[in-house]
């Protein structure tokens, strides 16, 4: 007869058994963003302070990029030598003056996006740019020499449209699966815990026989 802990022992091992095989749960749902039906209006301060304000609008037809920005409530204050030429946003910043160009490295910078959803530095001033719903347009303030793209990306901000994932074959599909992924063991079927468990207890029943 098996001694108490030889019972014990077997117990531990069929549990531990169960846990290893037991088949994965599958992971939650991700939620998805609400996408923008009209253009995605973007404002950086960057150096000047506070987060970067992310509005969804919905232009109209002759719509320009000074028309939006207005619609989704940032002032602009423009250059009175140049009247296309932005010199504040929202009043800011404060100290800057208006009457000639602002110097080369503190000036509120213009993007748009492109097709593929990239922020592109914009070859023409606010007012003489046309946007169409499912862009994005931003100024970000620069203070330095170095011009950056917006940190904003639509398909993360708020109210930004999103683009839906192109179908893959299952070739495509196991090709574009992270290595992690493609070499972590699949689960068993179900059935196999409950077989091991028995197999383990038929076999301390050979011993348990051979003993007596």
């Amino acid at each position: 007869m098996l001694s108490v802990r030889s019972l014990v022992a077997l117990a531990v091992l069929a549990g531990a058994t169960a846990l290893f095989f037991s088949p994965a749960l599958p992971p939650a749902a991700a939620s998805t963003a609400d996408a923008c039906d009209g253009v995605t209006v973007v404002v950086e301060p960057r150096a000047l302070g506070g987060a970067p304000e992310v509005d969804c609008v919905r232009p109209e037809e002759g719509d320009t990029g000074a028309d939006v920005f207005e619609k989704a409530g940032h002032r602009l204050t423009f250059v009175t030598s140049m009247p296309s030429v932005v010199c504040r946003v929202d009043e800011r910043p404060k100290a800057a003056g208006c009457a000639q160009m602002p110097p080369a490295d503190a000036y509120w910078s213009l993007w748009v996006t492109d097709e593929s959803g990239a922020w592109s530095y914009a070859s023409r001033n606010v007012t003489e740019i046309a946007v169409t719903s499912g862009q994005g347009v931003a100024f970000t303030w620069i203070d330095d020499n170095v011009v950056t793209a917006p940190a904003t990306e639509l398909g993360s901000a708020v109210g930004a449209p999103s683009s839906p994932s192109p179908e893959l074959s299952p070739d495509d599909a196991a090709e574009s699966e992270p290595e992690s992924e493609q070499s972590s063991p699949k689960p068993l079927p179900a059935w196999v815990a409950p077989t091991g468990i028995l197999a383990l207890f038929a076999a301390a029943g050979v011993v348990w026989w051979r003993r007596r």
